[in-house]
């Protein structure tokens, strides 16, 4: 039996009494514990009178009630009042370490969530240096890799990578100071999988596009296409060979200036003949060793001035190398330019003099392979 506060008028009451003896309501059999505090209170009670904790049981949930007629969690028979705040200093015990432990277990949970998110974003930043490499040729660069990254499975491989970057390096260096179309052949050659093989491919195009100018034929245009197909001056190489195309003189043509000139020194110069030099040359004027009046007149006359007195004769021979091509004239229409060494014979009654001279003759005619420039220059 233990003396407590009754819960209706908070007079004293033995919890073994039927009623109480000051406000009369039933004890016996009634009462129930505060979860909260410890406090008795009414099983009709809602509200707890001590602390004002709501002591509505959830539906469907019923406190039993001890065969001493109190319920279930009521304090022991023999224990006193003052037993009641010593559980509830222990429940605020309890929650406290509680709280501490679940601290405690967060913090560590967020530590070992950190790490982990710390070790994705590492390696993430690993595999993207990694694969910045594929475009690098300095060996700086995997050094440094090496360096930032010594525990990295792509190691060995960097490793043996670097080191056969530091050898080509060695290489290139010595290609820059001499750079020809066998020494990059050759580069290409010893270093098949290079980050370099496109520079290499470029300076080939280059040295053959230069090359190609530099002969000028049809010939050289067209080779250059067939090993460049896609090379950088592809549109220019195909705008030449098209003008070249145009300007190509034929067979045929080249067949007929040999002819007017052939005439031209074995009649007009050779025999001093003003019908010949007329029928070479336009009705007007041309430009003949300097002179831009000559006549067939001019042209007689430059021919006895080689007639000496012991000369007898003079004969002439066109070489079989003769360099012709298209050009435009003054007049806005296409001509032949002509360049082709003559070789002059000479019939002298005195054997002593000379026999022989060796001419370059350059010379344009028209389309009616008429001669309106022609040059005479001793070689």
């Amino acid at each position: 039996m233990s003396i407590i506060k009754c819960p209706e008028c908070r007079g004293q009451v033995s919890t073994m009494a039927g009623t109480c003896p000051n406000c009369g309501i039933k004890i016996s059999g009634q009462l129930r514990t505060c979860p909260e505090c410890g406090s008795y209170c009414l099983i009709s009670q809602e509200v707890c009178p001590e602390c004002g904790h709501s002591l509505l049981l959830p539906q469907g949930e019923e406190k039993e009630v001890s065969p001493r007629g109190d319920l279930e969690g009521a304090a022991p028979r023999g224990e006193s009042e003052g037993a009641i705040p010593t559980r509830r200093k222990r429940g605020k015990r309890k929650w406290k370490w509680g709280c501490l432990t679940g601290a405690v277990v967060c913090l560590v949970l967020f530590g070992i969530g950190f790490y982990y998110y710390n070790m994705y974003r590492m390696q993430q930043k690993e595999q993207a240096d990694y694969e910045r490499l594929a475009d690098v040729t300095n060996p700086e660069f995997y050094q440094q890799f090496l360096i930032d990254y010594p525990e990295s499975r792509h190691c060995d491989e960097i490793r043996e990578r670097m080191l056969v970057l530091q050898e080509e390096a060695k290489e290139w260096e010595q290609l820059q100071k001499g750079i020809t179309r066998a020494s990059v052949s050759r580069f290409m050659q010893n270093h098949p999988g290079s980050l370099r093989q496109r520079i290499c491919e470029d300076m080939l195009d280059s040295i053959d596009w230069h090359e190609a100018q530099a002969i000028g034929s049809e010939e050289a245009v067209t080779d250059y296409l067939a090993k460049h197909p896609s090379g950088r001056y592809v549109t220019e190489a195909a705008e030449k060979k098209n003008t070249l195309l145009l300007t190509k003189v034929t067979p045929e043509e080249c067949a007929m200036i040999r002819g007017t000139l052939e005439a031209f020194f074995s009649k007009a110069i050779a025999n001093q003949d003003s019908v010949a030099a007329r029928e070479a040359i336009p009705d007007t004027t041309m430009s003949f060793c300097g002179n831009k009046k000559a006549n067939a007149e001019t042209i007689v006359q430059y021919a006895r001035e080689k007639m000496a007195k012991d000369v007898i004769g003079l004969h002439y021979a066109i070489e079989q190398q003769m360099h012709v091509h298209k050009e435009t004239l003054p007049d806005g229409n296409t001509g032949f330019a002509v360049e082709v060494k003559l070789q002059e014979t000479i019939s002298r009654s005195d054997t002593s003099q000379p026999t022989s001279n060796i001419y370059r003759v350059t010379a344009l005619l028209n389309q009616e392979q008429k001669i309106v420039r022609l040059n005479i220059i001793k070689d």
